[in-house]
């Protein structure tokens, strides 16, 4: 993870707030989709790719964004199913 502090650099060397804010919820989405294969697989770029695209090298399309969303979504939803598999192996099961 890319400390706040290298992030406030580059957004005053290379880009805008809004650039930052797109790398760090590409970080982001990599940590919940399982890593950054997952995510870069989802998105539907290479990893070497998405690993530029976090490190300010290479531009963030909205298309890039709308797929890392629903890659998040998606993992998102596994969570609560197993969740709720959990839930219905305690007693008195309930959600």
């Amino acid at each position: 993870m890319i400390a706040n502090g290298v992030f406030r650099n580059l957004s005053r060397k290379n880009g805008s707030t809004r650039d930052v804010r797109r790398m760090k919820a590409l970080e982001s989405a990599a940590e919940i989709v399982g890593g950054q294969p997952a995510l870069a697989a989802a998105i539907g770029i290479g990893t070497r790719a998405l690993r530029a695209k976090i490190a300010a090298e290479r531009p963030i399309s909205d298309a890039e964004l709308v797929a890392a969303r629903t890659a998040v979504r998606a993992a998102a939803e596994r969570a609560t199913q197993l969740a709720d598999r959990i839930g219905g192996l305690l007693p008195g099961a309930g959600a």
